[in-house]
């Protein structure tokens, strides 16, 4: 019974650390991302190499030093995102080692071209980019922490659409999700 349980609790622990994964995305919280990497991590989902280095030499090229800064600077180009897990299967392949399989659809509403924010690729208006896909990862069991030590991002499918947003004015402006740190999520936890 005992190794049942600390399996279970293990699988939680590291169903919680994908699922922090998403809300760093969607926040754009530096610090919570790098918080599900251990720092040796490698990552391989539209960026290939280290997944939390803030402190390694800038590349020549002068691109990202690791997946953070990438993924913070490539999500800043949009005004939103969502990313929404699916299945979830987690295997222990010992007492600190396991893999997860994570599939995800991802939601982007791009920039459009002219906005000081967009990236060099944007299209002449707003887009609504989804992708779907799985993150096939490995995590270790280090201090007491579950965390990502390679991260493989598969892609599924991809839609790229011109953005509809039909009655979204209609919605209470304080319950419209933002980013770190306004987002009401930043001010209700820890509150009764």
């Amino acid at each position: 019974m005992n190794d049942q349980l600390q399996s279970l609790l293990a699988k939680q622990a590291i169903t919680e650390v994908i699922v922090r994964y998403a809300r760093a995305l969607d926040r754009l919280d530096e610090t919570l991302l790098r918080s599900v990497f251990h720092p040796d991590s490698v990552h391989h989902h539209f960026y290939q190499g280290p997944s939390s280095a803030p402190d390694a030499p800038r590349p020549a090229d002068g691109g990202p030093r690791d997946f953070v800064e990438f993924a913070i600077g490539v999500l800043s180009s949009h005004t939103r995102t969502h990313h929404q897990l699916g299945n979830i299967l987690v295997e222990l392949t010992s007492a600190d080692h396991a893999v997860a399989e994570t599939y995800f659809t991802a939601f982007h509403r791009m920039r459009p071209r002219g906005d000081p924010q967009a990236p060099p690729n944007a299209c002449d208006t707003e887009m609504d980019y989804f992708v779907g896909g799985r993150y096939l990862d490995h995590f270790a069991l280090r201090d007491g922490e579950w965390r990502i030590t390679r991260r493989t991002g598969m892609t599924d499918w991809t839609r790229l659409e011109p953005p509809s947003s039909q009655g979204f004015d209609d919605i209470a402006p304080e319950t419209i999700g933002r980013r770190y740190p306004d987002d009401l999520l930043y001010h209700w936890v820890g509150r009764d």
